[in-house]
């Protein structure tokens, strides 16, 4: 069976990625997460482990690495004056 998913099927599950990613982040930190846009099919802290229970399901699906800590970035302005000079 082909489990390599379509254009159309890898949408869907990027998708299902972006709606859920609060909730990967909260259950599966630093933990490799295979899903399709079902849900998850598999998840551990090991790749090849995660590979074999989601080849196992014979179903389409991706992998995301779920980071262990997020952090947002905030870019501040930055605001020049004129300098005078005095010899």
């Amino acid at each position: 069976m082909n489990t390599t998913p379509s254009k159309s099927e890898r949408d869907e599950m990027l998708k299902w990625l972006n709606r859920n990613r609060q909730m990967l982040l909260d259950l599966y930190k630093n933990q490799y997460v295979a899903y399709n846009a079902n849900g998850v099919i598999a998840h551990t802290e090991n790749l090849r482990e995660v590979l074999e229970l989601a080849n196992a399901a014979k179903q389409p699906f991706l992998i995301y690495l779920v980071p262990r800590r997020t952090a947002s970035v905030e870019i501040l302005p930055i605001r020049f004056r004129t300098v005078a000079r005095h010899d």
